[in-house]
């Protein structure tokens, strides 16, 4: 699900939803970017939008940039936004630091890693388990605006990666490995 975007009748791109779409009638918003990537001023003119479950008008999306085939919410990475924007390496390194401690407890053994682009009024914080960011989005909802994270792509493909190893490395463990050509 997500919006399609047409430029002259050619698909250029999808945008997908932050959050869930309401089960019933309501308001809908369309946030675009004032400014491009450096800088300038960028003017937008909306002439199309439906609301609701409809085909795609360009049909079969798979080959287009853009489009994210692959639309799972990560089960255990929580996006912050509506941070103030950072731009040096020491906030950066300070608002690590501050979401790591803020985000302590949902952590286990292992802490919280906290992904702080530069330049950017965003963060990605990783915690223990899916149940430990459900916790996290409750209690945590009144200090930061946040939702899940989606899975990218990359993301979903190192992660069925690793399985198929584990599965072959399973199958491997009731005999040793000859690995007398590499001695």
């Amino acid at each position: 699900d997500g919006f399609d975007v047409y430029l002259d009748g050619q698909h250029c791109c999808r945008l997908e939803h932050r959050t869930p779409l309401p089960p019933k009638n309501g308001p809908l918003i369309l946030q675009f970017p004032s400014t491009d990537d450096y800088g300038s001023p960028e003017s937008w003119s909306v002439y199309k939008v439906w609301w609701g479950h409809k085909n795609s008008m360009a049909g079969d999306l798979s080959d287009v940039k853009g489009v994210n085939a692959f639309s799972g919410i990560h089960p255990k990475k929580l996006f912050i936004s509506g941070l103030p924007r950072i731009s040096t390496q020491a906030e950066v390194d300070l608002r690590r630091a501050e979401l790591e401690r803020a985000f302590r407890k949902y952590g286990g053994d292992q802490g919280v890693i906290a992904t702080v682009p530069t330049n950017t009024t965003f963060a990605f914080v990783e915690v223990e388990t899916e149940r430990s960011a459900d916790a996290a989005l409750t209690e945590m909802q009144d200090l930061y605006r946040m939702n899940r994270a989606r899975r990218s792509r990359y993301e979903a493909l190192q992660e069925e990666r690793a399985a198929k190893e584990a599965a072959a490395n399973k199958g491997d463990e009731g005999g040793k490995k000859d690995n007398s050509e590499w001695d």
